[in-house]
């Protein structure tokens, strides 16, 4: 990460990607990208209110409750230990600003007002890219997706949300789904190399237009399997569901992606009736 970082200290603004529910190495991942950005302050602002994951009084919650009381507290890969947000910044970090933010509007109006933005290490989830992109960016033009059939869906979580999800799709015509054990207390290392595996296989040996997998993690293992080393990033299929094309063996594979927790037990059915009855131009 140190390597990133300072690879792109040259840009104008510079993100750090963290989880919303604030899963993983947070406070070491933003010490080592503040050092190798070359950046002097630091604003922290992971809300992602249209999600449900809002900050109050440097709080962290997910639909009202405190992260680390919340069903991401037994996480059995990243659980979270804390829901303050002063916990997770680096001591230091000579100046930080912390962000509450009940709704989209509250973070876009803070992000406005910060002062001499190219000094600042952002760090936040998609609802600070949001704020951002509406502070600094245009409006890209929407990127053309036809209908895509067959796809295949991969469900490394062991988040019950997601398994629930998954049930959704099962029998769907066009829709393979496959899917680690239902373990809530663990998930080997082995079970998310086998599910890899099996999903890279199955896409080198098909026909499928479409990947969508649940968690980060997931994405990467079968990505690796296949030696997918980049891919264009098109835009998103909902608020915080990125969907992005790659080329493997002369053909191009639509990918989509969600963390493990994310939405509600229809998200993925909806996302898979997009892709499949697609007839209009997605936005990017």
């Amino acid at each position: 990460m140190t390597r990133f970082a300072e690879e792109l200290r040259a840009a104008d603004i510079l993100i750090k990607t963290v989880d919303s529910t604030l899963r993983g190495h947070v406070r070491l991942e933003i010490a080592v990208a503040l050092r190798g950005s070359g950046r002097s302050r630091l604003v922290f602002a992971p809300a992602f209110p249209a999600a449900g994951r809002t900050t109050q009084k440097g709080v962290q919650l997910v639909e009202g409750v405190p992260v680390d009381r919340s069903a991401y507290a037994r996480d059995p890969v990243h659980p979270v230990r804390t829901a303050l947000l002063a916990e997770l910044v680096p001591h230091d970090i000579a100046e930080a600003v912390l962000l509450d933010a009940r709704d989209q509007d509250a973070l876009d109006r803070q992000v406005g007002d910060i002062a001499r933005p190219e000094e600042v290490l952002w760090a936040g989830s998609p609802g600070l890219s949001h704020a951002l992109a509406k502070r600094f960016g245009t409006r890209p033009h929407a990127a053309p997706l036809p209908a895509i059939d067959p796809i295949l869906v991969v469900v490394g979580s062991a988040n019950p949300i997601s398994h629930r999800q998954a049930d959704m799709l099962r029998g769907c015509d066009g829709i393979t789904v496959l899917t680690v054990p239902r373990t809530p207390s663990e998930r080997p290392p082995s079970l998310l190399a086998a599910l890899a595996d099996e999903a890279a296989d199955a896409i080198t040996r098909g026909s499928f237009g479409a990947l969508f997998a649940t968690g980060g993690d997931t994405m990467d293992a079968v990505l690796d399997r296949l030696a997918v080393r980049q891919f264009d990033l098109l835009g998103e299929l909902e608020p915080g569901v990125p969907f992005g094309a790659a080329q493997i063996g002369g053909r191009t594979l639509v990918l989509g992606m969600k963390a493990g927790g994310f939405g509600d037990e229809r998200t993925l059915r909806r996302l898979a009736d997009r892709l499949t009855q697609q007839t209009e131009d997605l936005p990017s």
